[in-house]
C-alpha cells in the first residue's frame, strides 16, 4: 500500500480570529499527516452549532468515502467532494468544509513527500514570493491597504505599514496618501496605499481620487464602465475587478487587471487553481486574499507562492502568515524573488 493512501479523516470544531467558529480536518495516512481549520468570510452565521454539524459531516460522510483514497489524486478527491455535496455551490457541505478538507489532503500528500507545500503545489520552479498588501483600517467609504511596489524584504511591508501609522493624522484617504510618500521619503522604498470600495460613489469622485493621492491598488465598486475609465486612466495601479466577476461573472482583462481571490469562496484546491489559472490566461493579476476570519493556519502563503499568484492580501494582525511567508523566502534562499510589482 502506498503511503499516501488515507487511513483516516477527523474534524474538530476550531476558533478563529474574531470569535467565530469553523471547521479543522486532520488527514492521516500511514506517514502522513495534514491539517487545516478553514477560514470564514463575511458569514457571522457560522456558529458553534453549525461548525458541529460540519464536524458530523466530515466523521460521519466525508471521512469514510475518502479512506482508501490516495492523497496525492487531489483533482480526483475535490471533484468527489463536489460529488458527495451534490450541489452547485457547494451548499449541503459548505465550502469551508471542502476547502478545510482539500488542504488537509494536500499537507498530508506534501508530508509524505517531505516536501513544503508550496513546493508540494508548485513543482521543482516554484521560486517567485508575492508582494503582501497589509490592511492599515477603514472608514465609512474604504477599506485601506498599504502596499510597497519595490519590495525587496519581504519585512519592508512591515516597515511600511509602521511608518505610515506613526505618519497618517487619522484614517481616512487624504491622510494616508501623505502618510505613505512621508514613509517612501524616510524608508527609501515605494509605498502606497491600496482602497477597498465600501460604498458606491460617483464614477468622477472615485477617478478624481485615484487621481489625486498615491493610490497603487483599488478594488472599485460600480458598472463596467466605471472600470473601463480605471483602466484607461490610470497606469501601474492595481484595478481589482472582484465585484464585476462576482456580480456580473465577468473575467476580462479590457475592465480590470487584478483579480483578488479568497480561497474559501472556491470550495477546493482544484477549484483554487482553476481560477487562478483563468485569470492568468486573460493577463488578469491573481491576488489571494484572506477571509475576514482566519485561524493563525500559515498555509495561505504556501497556496501564493505554489501557485504563482503575484500578491497576497493580508490583514494587519496576521502575524502568523508574514511569518510564514519570511520561512518560505528563508527556504527558498537565492533561488526566491519577489515578484515585481506591475499594474
Amino acid at each position: 500500500m502506498t503511503m499516501t493512501v488515507i487511513e483516516n479523516v477527523i474534524g474538530r470544531v476550531a476558533v478563529l480570529k474574531g470569535g467565530r467558529y469553523s471547521i479543522e480536518v486532520d488527514v492521516v495516512t500511514s506517514s502522513g499527516f495534514g491539517r487545516f481549520a478553514a477560514p470564514v468570510d463575511e458569514d457571522p452565521s457560522l456558529y458553534i452549532a453549525e461548525a458541529h454539524r460540519a464536524v458530523s459531516e466530515v466523521d460521519e460522510i466525508i471521512g469514510p468515502e475518502l479512506i482508501g483514497f490516495d492523497a496525492q489524486e487531489q483533482e480526483i478527491i475535490d471533484s468527489y467532494l463536489w460529488e458527495i455535496d451534490g450541489t452547485d455551490n457547494l451548499s449541503h457541505i459548505g465550502a469551508n468544509t471542502a476547502l478545510a478538507v482539500s488542504v488537509a489532503v494536500a499537507k498530508a500528500a506534501a508530508s509524505v513527500k517531505k516536501l513544503p507545500l508550496y513546493s508540494y503545489i508548485g513543482g521543482t520552479f516554484t521560486t517567485e514570493l508575492p508582494v503582501p498588501i497589509m490592511s492599515v483600517g477603514s472608514d465609512a467609504m474604504f477599506d485601506y491597504y498599504i502596499l510597497v511596489r519595490d519590495l525587496m524584504e519581504i519585512t519592508d511591508i512591515v516597515d511600511a505599514l509602521v511608518k505610515v501609522e506613526e505618519h497618517a493624522e487619522s484614517i481616512s484617504l487624504e491622510s494616508l496618501s501623505v502618510a505613505s510618500e512621508k514613509a517612501s521619503d524616510e524608508l527609501g522604498l515605494e509605498v502606497a496605499v491600496g482602497i477597498i470600495q465600501r460604498k458606491h460613489l460617483e464614477m468622477e469622485k472615485v477617478l478624481s481620487l485615484v487621481e489625486d493621492n498615491n493610490i497603487a491598488y483599488i478594488k472599485p465598486m460600480g458598472d463596467e464602465e466605471l472600470f473601463l475609465e480605471l483602466i484607461a486612466g490610470t497606469h501601474g495601479v492595481f484595478i481589482d475587478g472582484e465585484y464585476l466577476f462576482k456580480e456580473k461573472d465577468i473575467l476580462d482583462r479590457r475592465y480590470y487587471n487584478a483579480l483578488s481571490i479568497k480561497p474559501i469562496n472556491m470550495g477546493t484546491l482544484t477549484d483554487l487553481y482553476n481560477l487562478v489559472n483563468d485569470a492568468k490566461s486573460e493577463r488578469i493579476t491573481p491576488i489571494l486574499a484572506e477571509a475576514e476570519f482566519e485561524s493563525a493556519d500559515g498555509a495561505l502563503p504556501h497556496l501564493a507562492v505554489g501557485l504563482n499568484c503575484p500578491a497576497l492580501m493580508l490583514h494587519r494582525d496576521s502575524i502568523a502568515k508574514i511569518n510564514e511567508l519570511i520561512r518560505i523566502a528563508e527556504d527558498l534562499g537565492e533561488r526566491g524573488r519577489i515578484i515585481t510589482f506591475e499594474g
